[in-house]
């Protein structure tokens, strides 16, 4: 059986009587692009500080490639490339000095920088700037060149995207898909729904500290699922539309706008509506957003 590149079980940490994470057993293949979503304050930070060794659970055990985080660490972490989402820089270094810097503390030479930062727009003029010239966007860059310049087996990237302009979050995302193709595991966290749907094959859900699901991308039923929106004349009981497939009714206060999912065709649905005096019909593919509140929704977990 292959090494996970993270495996975790069991795990907790608490926060003197507030909880951080809770009973999270958690398994991500090597080679995976693996997205881990839930709003602030849902333990995501908490699990990504546990996984790199910065802080010690109360119960359970993790490893990183094989590696036991608490008692093997920089073995570890030497397969580990890291962008946290609040990212501290030395403001009186160079950009230059400070890859430079970074670059030295990890045991892997940093052969992939110069394909970075052409990825992504940091010019040698940039680099030869203090970091406290830099604007967000270009401290954002500057860290995950820092993270990816080694190639590191296990990228951890806690929302890489910040800052970014479209282009540059486009460039990237194909960046880490196509070094995911070629054997590196990637585990991404975002609130932007719509890249982690771009570039993932499996996500996790996490509330309250603990995990809700772990599915693939195509397990969400995205593609299959359909988003609808209805705006009719006056307001209408959702009964005199219901069809097969229809689900999860969201009925406006007034009761003219109708949101919902459909996972049938939707031809029955369409001669329901016909009846009725119908302003507005949407129907979108359900997007990740769609399905996150989906799931979110639902009672808080157990």
């Amino acid at each position: 059986m292959a090494t996970l590149a993270i495996d975790a079980r069991h795990l907790t940490k608490r926060y003197g009587a507030e909880r951080g994470i809770d009973d999270v057993t958690l398994r991500v293949e090597q080679g995976a692009r693996f997205g881990f979503l839930g709003p602030n304050g849902a333990g995501k930070t908490t699990f990504i500080r546990l996984a790199l060794g910065l802080l010690h659970p109360q119960d359970g055990s993790l490893s990183v490639l094989g590696h036991d985080i608490r008692t093997d660490r920089m073995r570890a972490l030497a397969e580990v490339g890291y962008l946290p989402g609040e990212l501290g820089l030395y403001a009186s270094l160079t950009g230059r000095r400070t890859l430079d810097v970074l670059g030295s503390l990890h045991p892997r030479p940093a052969v992939a920088r110069a394909e970075l930062c052409d990825l992504l727009d940091m010019a040698e003029a940039d680099l030869r700037r203090k970091v406290r010239q830099y604007s967000r966007g270009m401290k954002q860059k500057l860290g995950l060149i820092a993270a990816l310049q080694h190639l590191p087996p296990l990228a951890i990237l806690d929302e890489p995207s910040g800052g970014l302009d479209p282009l540059i979050q486009l460039r990237l995302i194909d960046w880490l898909r196509e070094r995911s193709e070629q054997g590196m595991t990637v585990f991404f966290s975002s609130h932007v729904l719509a890249e982690v749907e771009a570039l993932c094959d499996r996500v996790a859900m996490v509330r309250e500290g603990r995990l809700l699901m772990v599915r693939g991308i195509d397990e969400l039923g995205i593609g299959r699922i359909r988003s609808v929106d209805v705006r009719f004349a006056s307001a209408v009981d959702p009964e005199r539309y219901r069809a097969t497939g229809v689900q999860d009714v969201r009925v406006s206060d007034d009761g003219r706008t109708h949101r919902f999912t459909l996972s049938s065709p939707p031809g029955s649905l369409i001669a329901a509506l016909d009846r009725l005096d119908v302003e507005d019909l949407v129907i979108s593919r359900m997007s990740l957003e769609d399905a996150v509140r989906v799931h979110y929704d639902g009672p808080p977990p157990t």
